[in-house]
């Protein structure tokens, strides 16, 4: 129905394979290797750890040779062209699946000034759906993707708002002054893309446990 970064495992079963290309010793790491160099690769990007262990939990279950139905691969479900534009040889390794996956997520998380949920979801469903609906596209699959994250990252329930974000515009107001707004003419309400108060990119980091 869309083209996204990934294919969500936790929304479809997906098949345990080992490939030929696979590593011998890659074949031996264990979970916890596998949580430890997630860590430590999301470090290097400025991506919050937990929201990074968060995300491969229901991406594939910390499974590096998960394969969805969609053709998504290893531990960060990278669909093969995306695979091939971040340089990533071998989706099945761990090290290059997570280098991969979590650099173009920490561009994602820069380019949305720190929303996560716009992150997840242009990363699950594509960054043309989410321009297109101007925040978490109304797919279930993407929706049902985002709160499981964020639900798991803050350790509380999280649920998506039912509007739209509203970009923000200049309007003359009542007294001829130019003023800045996210309302519509309608009178609508809507969120600013950026629900944190820190200036500049944001990366992560930004949960409050």
């Amino acid at each position: 129905m869309w083209a996204g970064i990934v294919g969500c495992v936790w929304c479809e079963p997906a098949l345990a394979v080992t490939p030929t290309s696979v590593a011998p010793t890659a074949l031996s790491e264990s979970r916890e290797d596998l949580m430890d160099m997630v860590r430590r690769i999301s470090r290097e990007h400025g991506v919050d750890p937990r929201l990074a262990d968060a995300l491969v939990r229901v991406e594939s279950a910390y499974d590096p040779y998960a394969v969805s139905r969609k053709g998504a691969l290893g531990l960060m479900q990278l669909m093969p062209d995306t695979a091939d534009r971040l340089d990533v040889a071998d989706p099945f390794d761990p090290e290059q699946n997570v280098r991969g996956g979590m650099r173009e997520f920490a561009r994602l998380i820069n380019r949305y000034s720190g929303n996560f949920a716009l992150a997840l979801a242009a990363y699950n469903a594509g960054e043309g759906a989410v321009e297109q609906y101007r925040g978490v596209p109304p797919y279930r699959e993407t929706r049902n993707y985002v709160t499981r994250i964020m639900t798991l990252y803050t350790g509380q329930p999280y649920r998506l708002p039912s509007y739209r974000i509203v970009p923000v515009r200049m309007e003359r107001g009542a007294d001829g002054g130019v003023v800045i707004t996210n309302q519509s003419k309608s009178g609508a309400k809507g969120i600013a893309v950026s629900t944190t108060t820190h200036g500049g990119a944001l990366r992560g980091g930004f949960g409050s446990r």
